[in-house]
């Protein structure tokens, strides 16, 4: 009870790659295997882990105040006090008005009448105020007292 039809070439050809699919897929499963353990070999906890993690640093409460030392020496003198601003106001009857600073003085700002328009600084230490009307103004400064240089 043999198969009476001989073996041909192309069932040969069939049997090798059928051996040859089931060697890549015994090397597949033993490579997926290694990168598997090579996974979980670095992965795992180290040696340290076993022992535990170091109990937790517990912060120490302060204890009562203690007695108050003695009084220190004096400190040096200090500097002078704060020369401060100046504020300063002139009221004009005219139509033009001027106003300044003392000598040690620098203006920091001025401004003319109610509208608080600004006014011309003719230098460091006074304002201009023009008005193309007769009437009343007021020209109010701002005076700042500068350090000597």
């Amino acid at each position: 009870m043999s198969d009476p039809t001989p073996p041909t070439e192309t069932g040969r050809i069939g049997h090798v790659s059928v051996w040859l699919l089931g060697a890549f897929s015994v090397f597949g499963l033993v490579g997926f295997i290694v990168a598997f353990g090579l996974i979980v070999a670095r992965t795992a906890p180290g040696p340290q882990a076993a022992i535990g993690a170091p109990p937790p640093v517990v912060a120490a409460q302060p204890g009562p105040p203690g007695e108050r030392g003695p009084q220190g020496p004096p400190g040096p003198r200090g500097l002078a006090g704060d020369p401060g601003i100046r504020i300063v106001r002139a009221d004009c009857a005219s139509g033009n008005c001027t106003l300044g600073c003392d000598e040690d003085e620098v203006m920091l700002t001025a401004h003319c009448g109610a509208g608080r328009p600004q006014a011309a600084y003719m230098n460091e230490r006074s304002a201009l105020c023009r008005s193309s009307s007769r009437s009343k103004i007021e020209i109010v400064a701002a005076c700042f007292k500068a350090p000597p240089q």
